[in-house]
């Protein structure tokens, strides 16, 4: 990749090997589950990953639509890095249709259907929906990126700093000059935002509904998918400021990430620790005060024998520690302190998506959390490292082009 002054500079190179490794050894490890081992564990280990990485790849995006839609200036520079989640969503297709080939074998429902749920709970719609669903919320993002990307790789070929060529070359096909693209760009941006914003909701909302609730039939909530997507967005957020302290480190990006969005992105962090707890809270008290059983099993489950310990870990690393911690303002404008509070945020948030459906599936003594989990959830690390890098490599880390795109001093 070629250096673009001022705009930081990323070369993938090794990086992208050692996640190909990791993915390599990821798919031994389900393949292992499924043909030798326990295959309910290698199918909800394969879930939960998708779980939580489709909804950190979904999340940037709608990270992204969020600070376009505010017009925000804090952010710009976080942008293009929200965007690269994106570079996973034909990843997560192919996973997707991977839960759907083998839904007789994890789903519940297909071996035990319940009579009152079989017109929405039944294969061919249950795969149809998803798929759609999915297809829908996908191409609105992969849309928004590309509008958000064409005027900065347009800008630097016409410029002479960067060459577009290959891949990038037909993403600038009929350049209409730099003006006129900026112009459209940002018009075409703040019409897809609000619409990618609402399908972000309503697909994540189903997919919670279908891939967490239907896998114990007798339980329901209505606020399942706000809880879960909004809970996505705590990922992304966790995520990108990994990411922007890394950027500002490596890439040479000081000029545009600086201390105040280190503490912007702190507070958010705040903020979601906080209305992720409040969804917890409110989902639990309506369900303990009405005491219906087949609400409280689902809560009681987790709550008591040997998930007990993995409901707290849940609570303390996603809320306690957050919260606690980031009532500092110290440690908002302090890069590894931001970036150790943000990586406990993550680990508490995949301990939530495993907890939200391996205690469904799982039967068995005991936390199903061993060799074969940890390795399934390294091979999708390793995926989601080697499309986000790529997608570094590949393309300007800055949306150069952008008008609301400013430095550290003058914001």
């Amino acid at each position: 990749m070629t250096a673009t002054p001022g705009h930081g500079t990323f070369k993938a190179g090794r990086m992208r090997q050692i996640y190909l490794a990791l993915a390599a050894v990821g798919a031994g490890a389900f393949v292992y589950g499924l043909l030798i081992g326990d295959n309910i564990r290698a199918w909800q280990a394969l879930l939960v990953n998708f779980l939580f990485f489709t909804g950190l790849a979904h999340a940037g995006v709608a990270l992204s639509a969020i600070l376009q839609t505010t017009s925000a200036r804090w952010g710009r520079s976080l942008k293009r890095m929200s965007e690269a989640t994106a570079a996973f969503l034909p990843v997560a297709f192919g996973l997707l249709l991977i839960l759907l080939l083998g839904i007789s074998t994890w789903a519940p429902w297909v071996d035990e259907p319940i009579e009152a749920k079989t017109p929405w709970l039944n294969i061919p719609f249950f795969v149809i929906r998803q798929i759609l669903a999915f297809l829908l919320l996908s191409g609105l993002s992969l849309l928004y990126v590309y509008r958000s990307l064409r005027p900065d790789i347009g800008m630097l070929d016409e410029s002479g700093e960067r060459q577009a060529t290959g891949f990038t070359k037909r993403l600038i096909a009929d350049w209409q000059g730099l003006v006129q693209e900026r112009l459209s760009s940002q018009r075409l941006q703040d019409r897809l935002a609000p619409g990618l914003l609402v399908a972000y909701a309503w697909v994540l909302s189903l997919v919670a509904f279908d891939f967490v609730m239907a896998l114990d039939p007798h339980w329901f909530s209505t606020l399942m998918g706000a809880y879960y997507f909004i809970g996505g967005l705590f990922v992304g957020i966790a995520f990108v400021t990994i990411v922007a302290v890394w950027g500002r480190d490596h890439l040479g990006l000081q000029d545009y990430i600086g201390r105040q969005q280190l503490h912007d992105l702190g507070k958010l962090l705040f903020g979601f620790s906080i209305l992720w707890m409040y969804m917890v809270w409110s989902q639990y008290l309506v369900i303990w005060y009405g005491d219906l059983p087949e609400e409280t099993e689902f809560v009681y489950h987790r709550m008591h024998g040997a998930w007990a310990p993995v409901t707290w870990a849940v609570i303390i690393l996603s809320f306690t520690v957050p919260f606690t911690v980031l009532l500092s303002r110290a440690v908002k404008h302090h890069p590894r302190g931001l970036t150790t509070i943000a990586i406990v945020a993550l680990v508490g948030m995949w301990l939530e998506r495993f907890l939200l459906v391996s205690p469904s599936l799982w039967h068995g003594v005991g936390v199903p959390l061993d060799i074969i989990e940890v390795l399934v959830t390294v091979g999708a690390l390793g995926l989601f490292g080697y499309c986000y890098v790529t997608f570094l490599d590949t393309f300007p880390v800055l949306p150069v082009s952008d008008p609301r795109l400013t430095t550290v001093t003058e914001h």
